[in-house]
């Protein structure tokens, strides 16, 4: 066997530059200036100006001309193994590469959706530059990978509200290599969050409601009777506030009966951005409470799952920390309470 080593760069949109460091597995997320002045010369050296969406995913500060863009960088090459023959000169290679050239994309393109999924946020990953060595680190090839997008919120993506949630959601860390082992044997979850996923990549805002509300039904529509009822009371079970559990209940029903006026022909105006943003936090927080339970609760499918929440288990520390971290915000305080619970004997701090 012999081995590659690979490099990637991937541009982020939707991220605003951060002081500190952050980092998701070994991409390290950084901000690199780019030439708009020269665009001729550029767009020979630069294939990245072959984006039609350029213009979207750079970006200007205040008192400073110079424009920049975001993107995931691997400071270590990713090693992969190949056959001899497969690695035995740069043809092999480069013909190895084209071939498998959609695996080798997804492990960067995979944070497109752990970043959604953490913040909620309208993030893409619109360009991927990929270069790959020999294991003699001797350079082989530069590949790119290109995919449209078109968010509807541009001109608001560094809003207030936007910065704060990226400030603070970023600090809970999913483990995506555990997350994908939950995916490989529960199709039903890994389908779920396909539907979710595809809601941020769909213009047309009543399709974005229906993506979500597919979400919810891949996980609680078992038989495929009494839809609306079991998606609303199962959500409200899993979001695990007790304060709200019939706010959400009826919420969610409202939202689904607007769904079903869509899906039969009714006024689609009355399904709003606002509406979609809603229920995306609402499918949100129930895909990571539904991966929660899962890990630290045994629940291995959507049966156990409903079983688990009609049953009204008592959730084990470890669960209840995961889902109230990312209920909060205030995460200094959030620490400060928790420990006060724990020290003074509580054993539900939801």
């Amino acid at each position: 066997m012999k081995k590659l080593k690979l490099k990637y760069e991937a541009v982020v949109y939707g991220l605003h530059p951060m002081e500190n460091d952050y980092s998701v597995d070994e991409f390290v997320f950084k901000k690199k200036q780019i030439d708009l002045t020269k665009y001729e010369e550029a767009l020979n050296a630069n294939p990245y100006f072959a984006n039609p969406n350029l213009f979207s995913w750079c970006m200007q500060f205040v008192g400073d001309e110079n424009h920049y863009y975001c993107y995931f960088e691997n400071d270590n090459p990713i090693e992969i193994e190949v056959s001899n023959k497969n690695g035995a000169s740069k043809y092999h290679i480069k013909k190895y590469v084209e071939k498998n050239f959609n695996e080798l994309v997804n492990k960067v393109l995979y944070l497109e959706k752990v970043l959604r999924l953490v913040t909620n946020l309208d993030i893409f990953i619109p360009v991927i530059k990929l270069e790959v060595y020999d294991e003699e680190m001797e350079f082989i090839e530069k590949f790119f990978f290109m995919q449209d997008f078109s968010p509807l919120n541009h001109t608001s993506r560094f809003s207030k509200n936007n910065l704060e949630l990226q400030s603070d959601r970023l600090r809970l860390h999913i483990r995506w290599d555990s997350m994908t082992e939950m995916m490989s044997t529960n199709k039903d979850y890994s389908r779920a969050l396909e539907y979710f996923n595809q809601s941020f990549s769909v213009n047309n805002i009543p399709v974005k409601l229906l993506c979500l509300f597919a979400s919810l039904e891949s996980l609680f529509n078992c038989d495929k009777e009494q839809i609306v009822e079991k998606v609303s009371t199962y959500t409200s079970k899993l979001i695990f506030d007790k304060d709200k559990k019939d706010e959400i209940y009826s919420r969610i029903k409202k939202l689904y009966d607007e769904r079903s006026k869509y899906i039969h022909g009714q006024r689609t105006d009355r399904i709003t951005y606002a509406l979609y943003e809603e229920l995306k936090e609402f499918v949100r927080v129930i895909l990571l409470n539904y991966w929660f339970v899962s890990m630290y609760n045994e629940v291995k499918n959507n049966r156990q799952m409903i079983s688990f929440l009609d049953e009204e288990k008592p959730l084990n520390t470890t669960t209840q920390l995961a889902i109230l971290a990312i209920r909060e915000t205030d995460y200094t305080k959030f620490y400060s309470d928790v420990r006060e619970k724990l020290e003074s004997g509580v054993t539900d701090i939801l």
